[in-house]
């Protein structure tokens, strides 16, 4: 494997003009047809609220979660961010995009799932409210997330059409340019495209200063291909993504290369009245990240990793249609595997194996029943999830004799003991889970609708969880400060959840109240280490706790009992023919139900108010976005309390014609400096403006401006 990865050369995409739109919450009844569109999904009763808007006003999709009831981002740098939904992130969420799921490359998720498709390119975003239903994913308690992007349409006749979309934004916090081109030939039965993109950014800019180590840059480049005749339709994509350096000062590296390549299939068609579908997705993953390139070298000196992360997956379904209803069954595999090496480039020799084949596979069987009667409805579904994982021995060197104060000598010698200690433990285990899905629907009259569901779901412990063998912050971006010990005697977590919630919608508006509880048993979460009674592997854990987590105690992966509850409301309402207001209030609580204490990093109580006009060709928004001190932290984490803030946001939108459009707008008008809770920690020394273990703030005022433009 290589050590070094060609940076990126300047993209010829031009990058002069740029967004100012962020996703907003638009009310469905308005004839806004935008560009992307983020949705919220729930069966029965195909209830569903709808948030749109014309693009995102920055690189990374993740930002469009921020206008969604109960979907936030735990941000890490300006293009790592981690879904969070209804206080739950990381991989307790099932992200497919594009109907494939996507492998990180790296330990601590730098390359989250959705930054492999750039809010340019992104055409929808669907999060599905509550229990996902067991067709939507192998693990999902946490939730399912849909992500698509553009890939063009099928024609009207025999003839070819040429069509293409040329998308460019700029936002002024951190001279970004956000560019996007899609070229697609098509007919009715055939279409052929190719898509490239290009991000780069500065350091951003907040109230107060600057943010160092959160510039970045990023290209992704497709080709895709569609068929489709009478009821057989196969789309086939291959794609690359490459970010060159990437700021994420939440973390203890900065990314300084990933090369991806990325392939998708997928076909459905009829066997008589049985419909299938069958899809396959690879994706490979190297991934560079060191500690010196974007930001001053720390007193344990430079560290560069390099990791890989590879993953196959195959689903087939089968869907017969029922009298008012559909029965589905099929079954699905995920074959995953990574890797990480870390070494010191000023010493040879120096090389800790962090992950060596850790492997993840998993074989999933299901099946779901939706049926309709009357004015009820319902869904039943099973699942049963084969879980493997193993990993292959590891070692570590770190040099010998003295270097600095420290003695390199000693430290092999302790990490071999460690090393030692993980090589003669069994490693490989098979976890048998399931899930079950009941969802009920009622509808009262055409305008008012009833809905509840029940789920018990599972998911095996990550990689990280169990095959973490020395103390290290490869925690699958949790940036909490802490260096963490995998456990192998993990159990699976077990989540029972109930949701609750009430739809109206006249034709002057609409409300929609979720509700929820959900108990976790064996959530997984960092404990205090606790002496294992060999003194030499208890100092050794204590040594590399104190030389790699600053002073923070070591915490290791543990079985423990959770709960988190709450709800979202989400309404619209029409004042005029150009007039109206549509917002959305989210509150979730997440706490420990063994001990007292609390979840980390949950999103605070949160509203979003937007008052809307739209006449003739114009589109304008003033936004106020509203968050809530955060005073429920977790001790075990060492979090730090936020206080509350308000946001003003304008956003203007002009459609010159059918193919042009125009649009502009101010972020965080007043220029308020503060601070999200669910951004993490700066670990990036020398910036006079945020200090090192201070909350990061967010980007202050900004301007942003945008076109697209088809022909």
């Amino acid at each position: 494997m290589s050590r070094r990865c060609n940076r990126l050369r300047p993209h010829p995409l031009p990058v002069a003009i740029a967004l100012a739109g962020a996703v907003s919450t638009a009310p469905l009844w308005a004839g806004d047809l935008p560009e992307v569109s983020v949705e919220e999904a729930q069966w029965p009763l195909s209830v569903s609220h709808a948030a749109k808007g014309t693009d995102v006003d920055a690189a990374d999709s993740a930002e469009a979660l921020k206008t969604l009831p109960g979907a936030a981002a735990n941000r890490n740098g300006g293009l790592t961010a981690l879904v969070q939904y209804r206080g739950l992130s990381g991989d307790r969420i099932n992200l497919s995009i594009d109907g494939a799921s996507v492998v990180t490359g790296g330990p601590n998720a730098m390359d989250s799932p959705l930054s492999y498709i750039p809010a340019s390119l992104l055409q929808k975003l669907a999060v599905n409210r509550g229990p996902a239903s067991v067709s939507k994913g192998q693990e999902t308690y946490g939730g399912h997330i849909e992500a698509g992007s553009s890939r063009g349409e099928f024609g009207e006749g025999s003839d070819l059409e040429l069509n293409a979309r040329l998308h460019t934004n700029y936002t002024s916090h951190n001279e970004g340019s956000h560019s996007s081109l899609q070229v697609t030939g098509a007919n009715q039965n055939h279409k052929l495209g190719i898509s490239t993109s290009f991000d780069h950014a500065d350091n951003s800019e907040f109230g107060d200063g600057d943010l160092n180590a959160t510039a970045y840059e990023r290209r992704r480049h497709d080709v895709f291909y569609g068929y489709a005749r009478g009821d057989t339709q196969a789309n086939f994509r291959v794609g690359k993504n490459n970010t060159a350096e990437a700021g994420t000062p939440a973390l203890p590296m900065d990314i300084s290369a990933i090369d991806s390549d990325l392939a998708s299939f997928n076909v459905s068609t009829r066997l008589g009245d049985l419909k299938l579908h069958w899809s396959s997705s690879y994706s490979h993953v190297f991934h560079a990240m060191d500690n010196f390139g974007q930001r001053p070298q720390p007193m344990m000196g430079p560290r560069e990793t390099l990791a890989s992360g590879q993953q196959t997956a195959h689903r087939l379904q089968l869907s017969l249609p029922l009298e008012n209803g559909e029965l589905r069954f099929g079954l699905d595999r995920s074959e995953s595997r990574h890797d990480a090496d870390v070494y010191n480039p000023m010493m040879a020799m120096f090389r800790i194996e962090n992950f060596n084949d850790a492997e993840r596979n998993i074989d999933g069987l299901f099946a779901e029943w939706q049926q309709q009667s009357g004015h009820w409805s319902w869904e039943l579904g099973a699942r049963i999830n084969r879980v493997e994982m193993d990993a292959a021995e590891v070692s570590a060197f770190m040099g010998m004799g003295q270097m600095g104060m420290m003695n390199m000598t000693m430290m092999t010698n302790m990490a071999g003991m460690l090393a030692t200690a993980f090589n003669g433990a069994d490693r490989s285990e098979t976890y048998n889970n399931r899930d079950l899905v009941f969802k009920l629907g009622y509808r009262i009259d055409p305008q008012l609708s009833l809905n509840a569901s029940l789920s018990s779901k599972q998911r095996a412990p990550s990689y990280q969880e169990r095959y973490l063998w020395l103390p290290m912050q490869a925690t699958g971006g949790l940036a909490d400060g802490h260096t963490y010990i995998g456990n192998l005697d993990l159990d699976s977590e077990t989540a029972d959840e109930i949701n609750l919630g009430i739809d109206l919608r006249t034709d002057s508006g609409y409300a929609s109240l979720q509700v929820f509880y959900r108990d976790v048993e064996d959530y997984i979460q960092g404990t205090p280490y606790a002496a294992s009674g060999n003194m030499m592997i208890d100092n050794a854990v204590g040594m590399f706790a104190n030389m790699m987590g600053g002073g923070n105690p070591p915490l290791q992966y543990n079985n423990v009992d959770a709960e988190l509850y709450g709800g979202e409301l989400s309404y619209g309402v029409n004042i005029s023919d150009q007039w109206s207001v549509s917002g959305q209030l989210s509150y979730v609580r997440g706490k420990r139900a063994d001990v007292s204490d609390d979840l980390y990093r949950i999103a605070p109580l949160n509203h979003r108010l937007s008052l809307n006009y739209h006449q003739d060709q114009w589109r304008v928004q003033l936004i106020n976005e509203l968050y809530g001190e955060q005073d429920k932290v977790s001790t075990y984490n060492s979090e730090a309390e936020t206080g509350g803030y308000g946001l003003v946001h304008l956003r203007l939108r002009y459609d010159v014609n059918e193919s042009l459009q125009l649009r502009a707008g101010v972020d965080n008008l007043a220029d308020k400096s503060y601070q999200d809770h669910l951004a993490g920690y700066n670990r990036v020394m020398g910036n006079e403006d945020v200090a090192v273990g201070e909350r990061m703030y967010g980007t202050g005022r900004s301007v942003n401006l945008g076109l697209t433009y088809h022909w």
